[in-house]
């Protein structure tokens, strides 16, 4: 089945905002800034590409660093309180962030950002592999296991010598960027912008992806693509997209309820494979030769 462009473009801004939330809440930050973060890197972004002139791809990148820059004071925050406490917060500030950009007349305030340069669905379909990649390799690296072990317990990941406060500022730094390039390229991708396009409802939508798929970058995948994709089959399916991702969390939830892919459910998978790969040396050193017959010299 081939994809039209809006449909490349949305599951892959979707995807990317789903990695997004992955590494925060490996780490056991419970940020629901997203929409804030986001909202940063789109507007600065389009600003950089329209007022500035500059490349898109520079445009990018600086709204990256400035979704990560912004999650600093998110990130001493977070040292602060915990759980749903820091959740609340989170999105009170995700909501200031929003309501900033409602009346910044620059950008057009509630009117919207409008103009800003225009980029093809394949430009996001490519960010959102090499995004995908990147997060395979943090997610398995020592770095990765480092924040599993703060998400999983921080007292005992403290008395193991890991640097609690500063992983969880570089998980959720890691987050921001990401929402931060999902921004950008929505706005070059739409040509428009708008306080109303990074409401609360986008975080639900994205957690949702996250809760079905699981805490691992293959769920993020596959919640992100099967959820989107899903509603975009039929006008029907679009309108009661919301009723859908509720009975399939519902459900998943009963069955499944680390996600279609969790850590847990993937690695004995991948070392059971490995168990029964056998090298073709190791075969073959099985195979003992004959023994030669013996003979009997003390006969005549």
């Amino acid at each position: 089945m081939i994809l039209s462009d809006p449909v490349q473009a949305l599951v892959s801004i979707n995807l990317i905002l789903t990695l997004s939330l992955l590494f925060p809440f490996v780490a056991g930050v419970w940020s629901l800034g997203l929409p804030g973060f986001m909202a940063v890197g789109a507007y600065t972004a389009a600003w950089c590409s329209t007022n500035m002139g500059l490349p898109i791809t520079a445009s990018l990148a600086i709204g990256v660093v400035a979704s990560a820059a912004i999650s600093i004071p998110f990130g001493l925050l977070a040292l602060r309180i915990h759980g749903i406490y820091l959740a609340i917060a989170t999105l009170a500030a995700a909501e200031l962030i929003t309501l900033f950009f409602s009346h910044f007349e620059p950008t057009g305030g509630v009117m919207g950002f409008a103009g800003i340069p225009y980029i093809d669905a394949y430009w996001a379909v490519i960010a959102a592999a090499l995004m995908f990649l990147l997060s395979l390799l943090i997610y398995r690296s020592r770095f990765g296991k480092a924040l599993f072990a703060v998400g999983s317990d921080p007292i005992v990941a403290n008395c193991n010598g890991l640097n609690v406060p500063m992983l969880q500022m570089l998980a959720l730094a890691i987050g921001a960027g990401l929402a931060g390039l999902a921004g950008g390229l929505f706005s070059h991708y739409y040509s428009f912008i708008s306080p109303s396009n990074f409401q609360f409802s986008r975080t639900v939508d994205i957690l949702l992806f996250l809760v079905a798929g699981g805490l691992t970058p293959l769920g993020s995948l596959v919640g992100s693509f099967t959820l989107t994709l899903v509603p975009q089959l039929s006008s029907a399916l679009e309108t009661w997209a919301p009723a859908l991702y509720a009975v399939v969390v519902i459900v998943l939830m009963a069955f499944m309820p680390g996600g279609i892919f969790p850590k847990n459910r993937v690695a004995p998978l991948i070392a059971y494979i490995k168990s029964h790969r056998k090298p073709r040396d190791s075969v073959q050193s099985q195979r003992k030769p004959a023994a030669a017959p013996q003979l009997d010299v003390t006969k005549n």
